[in-house]
């Protein structure tokens, strides 16, 4: 049996045991745990294990600095192009899958890299895995108009025209009809697009494969690399300004995470920026918002005002500041309009009212006048019951007439009788006749 000490040595050792597991309890309470969803974005992140992969984009254009002030929050970005995937965990919700303008019945999703780089909102607990495009607050409609390459000059109109038609106020044209003369069409749809108040942001592209990028009424982008010097895809003219167009890690269809480059990517950069600018002063035109977009660049790696740069490369927070510079003043509405009262339609004047009148009372006399006519009118000379019974009266009294001249008296017998006269139907001698 064991002794005091046995039993006190025992019970020791269980509450050191006791205390140890409280303690461990303690330390895996207060240290964080990833969350499934962030291991999902580790594994989709195709290598290096990150939850968020590499933006160098982003960090070029200060997305992160600007989107602080204002995400893009209820700004309506329609990107047309070769269809979004929208399964894709980070884009999520705020996606719209628009009408298709294709001639085909191809997969949809060739756009998702761009829907990524525009308005990604990433995923994971407090959004550490995936990634965070320039506008994350933004609303994106997805209008396909190709599948998989250059869209038709029809289906290009028509998306256009739709993607204004549902409210969008900044236009991507990832996948234009690349020619060597603009199309009528297109043309007339860009017009309607910034007369309503829609920003279109295009790819600059080369000599004959231009556009839509060199459309009038088009903010034409061209595409540097990390070092800021141009690609070999990028144009030496015809640029409004340039955006990052290599090693762009986004959003890829069916899941995961691609590397895309080129002037498609750096027009998404620029037009998620413009959709900053949209949602923090809705006041400003298209054309308003393009200035300022290109009013707030920075050097490229050839300097200032070097051919193919454009006005230089884009930098978003400065493009804001460029804004509320132009904006200052300018009220969200017309007040003066607002506070006028409504003035009513102006009537007809008085000289057409008596003339209408007169008119009217002509007509009605005239109607009055056919239709006593028309009720007294015998269009087949039918004869009534009336003139059938003055007839016979006029005959009866005809015959009695002359009954009575057959037996008057001879002239001067009334006044031989005494002035008294036979009664009718009597002969002078009391006879009546037969």
């Amino acid at each position: 049996m064991l002794g005091v000490a046995g039993v006190s040595v025992i019970g020791r050792k269980r509450a050191a045991a006791r205390m140890a597991g409280a303690a461990a309890c303690a330390v895996a309470l207060l240290v964080p745990q990833a969350p499934p969803a962030a291991a999902a974005a580790a594994a989709d992140s195709g290598g290096g294990g990150e939850l968020r992969p590499e933006q160098w984009g982003m960090d070029a254009v200060g997305a992160a600095e600007a989107a602080d002030r204002n995400d893009g929050g209820g700004v309506l970005v329609a990107l047309l192009g070769g269809g979004v995937d929208a399964s894709h965990p980070d884009l999520g919700d705020g996606f719209t899958e628009g009408d298709a303008f294709a001639a085909g019945s191809g997969s949809a999703g060739g756009a998702t890299p761009l829907a990524g780089i525009i308005a990604g909102r990433g995923h994971g607990r407090e959004y550490t895995g995936g990634v965070v495009g320039v506008a994350p607050g933004a609303d994106l409609l997805s209008v396909r108009v190709a599948d998989g390459g250059e869209a038709a000059p029809d289906a290009l109109n028509e998306g256009i025209r739709y993607a204004v038609d549902e409210g969008a106020q900044v236009l991507l044209l990832s996948a234009g009809a690349a020619s060597a003369e603009p199309d009528e069409a297109v043309a007339a749809a860009l017009g309607y697009a910034n007369r309503s108040g829609a920003l279109v942001v295009a790819p600059a592209g080369k000599g004959g494969s231009a556009y839509p990028g060199a459309y009038e009424g088009a903010t034409a982008v061209g595409a540097v690399g990390e070092d800021l010097a141009l690609t070999a895809d990028s144009p030496a003219s015809g640029v409004d300004l340039v955006a990052p167009g290599t090693g762009i890690r986004a959003p890829e269809a069916g899941g995961g995470y691609t590397t895309v480059g080129g002037t498609a990517a750096a027009a998404a950069f620029v037009a998620g920026a413009a959709v900053l600018v949209r949602a923090e002063h809705p006041q400003l035109r298209p054309a308003e918002v393009a200035d300022a977009l290109t009013a707030g660049t920075r050097e490229g790696a050839a300097g200032a005002q070097a051919p193919g740069y454009g006005a230089g490369v884009l930098d978003a927070p400065a493009a804001m500041e460029r804004a509320a510079s132009s904006a200052e003043g300018q009220p969200l509405f017309d007040e003066s309009l607002a506070d006028q009262p409504r003035e009513e339609a102006p009537g007809p004047p008085v000289w057409a009212l008596w003339t209408a009148g007169v008119l009217l009372a002509v007509l009605a006399g005239l109607v009055v006048v056919l239709l006593f006519r028309r009720a007294g009118a015998n269009p087949y000379d039918l004869p009534s019951r009336r003139s059938g019974r003055e007839r016979g009266r006029g005959g009866a009294e005809g015959r009695e007439n002359r009954e009575e001249r057959d037996d008057r008296e001879p002239a001067g017998a009334e006044a031989r009788s005494g002035g008294r006269r036979a009664p009718a139907g009597r002969r002078r001698g009391g006879r009546r006749r037969r």
